[in-house]
């Protein structure tokens, strides 16, 4: 056990990794060395940059396994950053620019606020809830928000429709789905199926470019509307890639009966998350809940018994449960 200074140093630097981070993917690095190995001089003068301080920023993000050096002082991309460019099969630049980003830091300034008082933090540090900040309130906070959101849904959507037979199938609804990116991949997989995006109206023009590109308008649609109002009706199956963790349980209920009551009678609903497990060790989902704990107004991340009771509220079951690649969860539910 490292002396408790140690330790508390250590987390504290954490902030170090993210501005880092967020420094290199706005200058657009990644993307500069995506055409080859460069020195830091030979970076700064495209880039019209400090070639000192530049190369200080990346001789720090090599030793947190970001970017590579040769022995004669050459930058080039690694694992880690190459997801970081503008083409990466599945870009994770948007996540470092929604979670280095000013507004989000001063949504996390509101932290204390949070747990001190119970007032939401994004109304503590902006005046509205997050998701109308976002999407109308700062175009820039919702395109890195959103393009993160497709991200999560690309991978997570990839390894689902990798993993989970959907054979029997033939009309699916994907709830809270965004811009598009999980039903382009589910559709992709699944040739028998007609699909809908079902989220808020501000989206619908991203998610027709979406679908457009992908070859699949004539199998796929978008709906606006409110899913704690209605959802459409007459799927035999609903998926909701990691919507439910957003909400506090009484929404999550009155979203799911929605659900319930709109499937076709032998429907399935499919909620893809992340369970928090047992034990006092480090997991994604202990860190995610503090998101929603500071991004959210109620949501939360949840363990299994606790997801089964929501489902129970609602008058579901868990049919079956499938642990995905990523570690995240599949509950197959039923009336």
């Amino acid at each position: 056990m490292a002396p408790g200074f140690v330790v508390v140093l250590e987390r504290m630097l954490g902030l170090i990794d993210n501005k880092a981070l967020f420094a290199a993917v706005e200058l657009g690095v990644p993307d500069l060395l995506a055409k080859g190995p460069r020195s830091a001089r030979e970076i700064a003068a495209v880039l019209d940059a400090d070639a000192d301080a530049l190369d200080r920023l990346l001789r720090y993000l090599v030793c947190r396994d970001v970017f590579t050096v040769s022995p004669d002082g050459r930058y080039a991309n690694n694992g880690a950053s190459e997801v970081l460019t503008l083409n990466a099969p599945i870009p994770w630049r948007d996540w470092v620019l929604f979670f280095g980003s000013d507004w989000n830091g001063r949504i996390f300034d509101r932290l204390p606020q949070r747990i001190a008082e119970g007032a939401a933090a994004c109304e503590a540090a902006f005046g509205v809830g997050f998701f109308e900040y976002i999407n109308q309130r700062n175009s820039d906070a919702g395109r890195a928000f959103n393009g993160a959101m497709a991200a999560g849904a690309r991978l997570q959507s990839l390894l689902f429709a990798e993993t989970m037979d959907l054979s029997r199938y033939v009309r699916l609804c994907d709830v809270g789905g965004g811009t598009g990116e999980a039903l382009t991949h589910l559709l992709s997989a699944n040739p028998q199926i007609h699909g809908t995006v079902f989220d808020l109206p501000a989206l619908g023009s991203d998610a027709a470019t979406v679908l457009t590109s992908a070859g699949l308008i004539n199998r796929a649609q978008f709906l606006g509307g409110d899913f704690f109002d209605a959802v459409p009706t007459g799927y035999d199956l609903y998926t909701m890639f990691a919507v439910i963790h957003d909400w506090d349980d009484d929404c999550c209920v009155r979203l799911l009966e929605n659900i319930r009551d709109a499937m076709d009678p032998d429907g399935r609903i499919m909620v893809i998350e992340k369970v928090v497990p047992s034990g006092r060790g480090y997991d994604f989902s202990k860190a995610s809940d503090m998101l929603m704990l500071v991004l959210g107004d109620g949501g939360r991340e949840r363990t299994e018994s606790e997801y089964e009771a929501l489902f129970a509220r609602a008058g579901l079951h868990v049919c079956r449960r499938v642990v995905l690649p990523s570690l995240f969860d599949v509950f197959e539910l039923r009336v």
